[in-house]
């Protein structure tokens, strides 16, 4: 039974999920505490700006990219529990050091997700999901490479007015707010999809969209389904996480030119889309479910709407 007020460690005691994956989610919870205290004291202590490196993505590391995921690596690593792990900030798989061949957990991560708003103290996130190997070769990438709906764990955390971390599994999702000493206090418990209108999309790429996500959002703005609100935050665990809470869908379409979108499926899409399908939401790249795509790689970029299942269903029929 969820209660509010139980520590972390009461909570899981009380889920029926394996001792290994409870000890992998209170390990990521202390990183993610650690990772809050750094942002924190970000400014004093020298860690806001660029370190001089690029990662995968094209993108210039931020010098908190670099401290969160070196962070979850080795904390993770340590754990003895993890066979594999994956980050959008590393190419390719991540083999634990000290390594346990004979681990079953594969986390994939997005360390610092909206690090672009960091130098202006903008609300950012880690964002995680753990699945079970699919073989016992280090070196294959088909160990990351799965639909989302074969997770067995997700949540995230977000850095705002105060660091509040989600965990969802298929029995429940609730929320957890850290006390001084960085224990976390469940503050939200079986949490549901909110029912506000709220759309929140980068309208500067009007001009990308295809004619149906123009449809979309003028529905939306034309009251014919209500009185809508626009609220984008610009990072993706900030924006998700008050529509999880409050109500509404976030969308970042594909370009239609390319048919390539912005959003990582593993490292992005694939836990969000499990926390909401646990939620009475939904996700799709616009076309299928999110949790049904089959990665081509661990870097592949989708298209991306998320958000309770009567706005989901507003998209579907514009």
């Amino acid at each position: 039974m969820v209660n509010r007020n139980q520590n972390l460690s009461e909570y899981l005691n009380n889920l029926d999920i394996e001792s290994d994956l409870k000890k992998i989610i209170s390990v990521i919870s202390s990183t993610c505490y650690k990772i809050s205290e750094a942002i924190r004291l970000s400014n004093i202590n020298n860690l806001l700006g660029k370190t001089g490196e690029i990662n995968i993505q094209g993108e210039q590391v931020e010098k908190l990219d670099e401290l969160a995921n070196n962070l979850l690596i080795k904390n993770l690593s340590e754990t003895g529990k993890v066979f594999l792990m994956g980050s959008e900030e590393i190419e390719s798989v991540i083999i634990p050091n000290p390594n346990n061949k004979n681990a079953e957990f594969i986390v994939v991560f997005d360390p610092l997700d909206g690090s672009s708003n960091i130098d202006v103290s903008v609300t950012i996130g880690t964002i995680f999901a753990i699945y079970k190997r699919v073989n016992s070769d280090q070196n294959d990438e088909s160990n990351l490479l799965q639909e989302g709906n074969k997770a067995i764990a997700a949540g995230y955390t977000v850095y705002g007015s105060s660091t509040v971390m989600c965990i969802s599994t298929k029995e429940d999702t609730s929320m957890f707010s850290f006390d001084k000493k960085g224990c976390p206090i469940i503050t939200n418990s079986k949490i549901i999809h909110g029912n506000s209108k709220v759309y929140s999309v980068n309208e500067s790429n009007w001009n990308k969209f295809t004619e149906k996500d123009k449809r979309w959002i003028t529905s939306l703005k034309s009251g014919v389904n209500g009185k809508y609100t626009a609220r984008y935050v610009g990072s993706l665990v900030a924006d998700f996480h008050r529509n999880l809470l409050k109500g509404g869908i976030f969308s970042y379409p594909a370009d239609p030119k390319t048919g390539i979108g912005r959003l990582r499926l593993i490292y992005e899409c694939n836990p969000l889309s499990f926390i909401a399908k646990n939620t009475n939401g939904y996700a799709s790249d616009g076309e299928k479910s999110i949790l049904e795509i089959k990665p081509e790689n661990l870097h592949q970029r989708v298209g991306f709407y998320i958000g309770n299942n009567i706005e989901m269903s507003i998209y579907k029929n514009s």
